[in-house]
């Protein structure tokens, strides 16, 4: 085994070892918590309102405690993936392996569509082994700790090695296109490169509920007509028509709530989680039905579709700005010279990930604020906040509640502003009757 072969097994054991130490850590703390849970609840169940409130209190502090020990882990998860984000691109780069990995490529490809493919795939393919660890362990084994999820492994693979496919697949037929305009436009590449992107970003928004979502997910719709009816009627009061209402089986994954809209044009469609169709009320349901309707009355998919582009525009300028110059500072080490090849690719993910430690909080705060915007929207066409703020408590209950994240965390993390926030806010607001 050579040094660079070593460097790269010594970062996987460091990492799998980690995770394993970790998970042993909140296991154990975790069924103790759980344990006393138990114990205390056989207790104090007695058939009277106070014992049941007692009960119900119980239930919110050791959520609340849950929730503090997710924090404390996944904090320090989140740190490490930022880590390992610069670290793995760098590695592959500064140690020559990517040139090395250039000229394989281009000796299989011979042409430039398949150098890059190949290239990218095998990138791909190393960048996803070094991370596994931390990968596994932050999206499975943390989730099953803390009762967020009870997916069966098998599940959790075949999600993983599909999302790995379509990566792989869309490398292959797309990275090309940027160093072919790299070395005939220079420039102005990134001008091309973005325009070209446009029409494949409008793709994936369209693609995405009718092509991609139902390789993860079996998709069908309402079991239940009358919640169907009473569904469809609030769609027609907002003014929407032929607006897909579809369900799918996360039951057998999670015991957390949720419900989203997706798609644009004749693609719209808004999917209930059937935990959310067995857990909510006639009223509840149509209240997230009515958050999720005030997303496409008020435009805000059309409006993400726009900042997408826009915001790669600015990454690829940067790009074209900060990876020549490094390139010719460390030439010698890169063992390349020139952003045409495919060797460059580390280069521009690592600029891809410092210029998202800006965009992604963003990105969060514009995305809570639409939030917020379609929170009003449900209140005022439902008019029943009671209905809201029952909603939001079952969320809640069926998750877990962080109780005081620190800044950063929230920044990075918070895409939805927190539960407690927004029931908060539906008590406070003040409805304008029809």
């Amino acid at each position: 085994m050579n040094n660079k072969s070593k460097t790269f097994f010594i970062i996987f054991l460091f990492l799998f070892t980690l995770s394993f130490c970790i998970f042993q850590g909140e296991k154990s703390s975790l069924a103790i918590e759980k344990n006393l849970l138990i114990t205390t609840q056989k207790s104090n169940i007695h058939n009277t309102i106070l014992a049941n409130n007692i009960y119900l209190n119980q239930m919110e502090n050791t959520n609340s405690n849950i929730g503090q020990k997710y924090y404390e882990s996944d904090r320090i998860v989140q740190l490490l993936k930022i880590i390992m984000s610069f670290i793995v691109p760098a590695l592959i780069l500064f140690t020559g392996f990517s040139s090395k990995l250039g000229h394989f490529s281009q000796k299989i490809g011979r042409n430039l569509f398949l150098t890059a493919g190949i290239y990218g795939i095998l990138y791909t393919l190393i960048d996803n082994l070094l991370n596994l660890p931390l990968t596994f362990y932050g999206s499975y084994v943390q989730s099953h700790i803390f009762g967020i999820s009870h997916q069966p492994f098998v599940s959790w693979i075949k999600s993983y090695s599909l999302e790995l496919l379509l990566t792989s697949c869309g490398l292959l037929f797309l990275l090309w296109i940027p160093y072919k305009l790299i070395k005939n436009h220079p420039k102005r590449w990134w001008i091309y490169t973005g325009i070209l992107i446009i029409p494949v970003t409008l793709f994936i928004y369209l693609a995405q509920p009718v092509i991609i979502d139902p390789l993860f997910n079996d998709f069908k719709p309402l079991d239940d007509k009358t919640v169907e009816r009473s569904l469809i009627e609030l769609t027609k009061k907002a003014n929407i028509e032929n607006c897909k209402i579809l369900q799918i089986d996360k039951s057998k994954d999670t015991n957390m709530i949720n419900a989203y809209m997706t798609g644009i044009g004749s693609s719209k469609r808004i999917v209930l989680w059937d935990t959310a169709i067995k857990s909510l009320n006639l009223r509840e349901l149509r209240f997230i039905m009515a958050h999720e309707i005030g997303h496409y009355v008020l435009g805000h998919i059309k409006k993400l579709v726009v900042v997408d582009i826009i915001i790669t525009f600015i990454v690829l300028y940067i790009i074209s700005k900060l990876a020549p110059p490094l390139i010719n500072k460390y030439s010698k080490k890169l063992r390349f010279k020139e952003l045409y090849n495919v060797a460059s690719y580390p280069i521009a993910i690592i600029i891809i990930n410092f210029c998202f430690l800006f965009i992604t909080p963003s990105m969060n705060a514009y995305s809570c604020y639409m939030e917020r915007q379609a929170d009003n929207f449900a209140l005022e066409i439902t008019q029943d906040k009671e209905a809201g703020i029952s909603a939001f408590d079952k969320l809640a209950r069926n998750g877990f509640v962080i109780p005081s994240p620190d800044p950063l965390y929230k920044l990075w993390k918070y895409d939805h502003p927190p539960i407690n926030e927004r029931v908060e806010h539906f008590k406070k607001y003040k409805q304008h009757k029809e």
